[in-house]
């Protein structure tokens, strides 16, 4: 499936009560990735969200991404060396510039 992030929302976050139609577009997945995986979604929502990963391959694969940093962020549990910090934001930053 082609990735379509849906129309722009003006630079507002969607919320789960203003989703315009009956499907979630990868942009709303995007914004509500962690209301989703916290189970603190509306069930109509939660239920959208679901239909659109069983389509979107994209969007399963960013999920997928999302669980494996925080799982990576809790093993670290209370190490806050500034070391530590700057090495993950320092791969981040060169994943985006790579455009990964």
């Amino acid at each position: 499936m082609v990735h379509d992030s849906g129309p722009p929302h003006n630079g507002h976050l969607v919320s789960e009560f203003d989703l315009p139609v009956d499907e979630v577009t990868c942009q709303q997945f995007v914004e509500l990735v962690t209301k989703y995986f916290e189970g603190a979604l509306q069930p109509r929502t939660m239920s959208q969200v679901e239909e659109h990963l069983v389509m979107c391959d994209w969007c399963v694969t960013y999920g997928e991404q999302m669980q494996a940093t925080i799982a990576s962020l809790r093993e670290l549990g209370g190490e806050h060396s500034p070391e530590a910090r700057d090495s993950v934001l320092a791969v981040l930053r060169a994943r985006r510039a790579d455009g990964a």
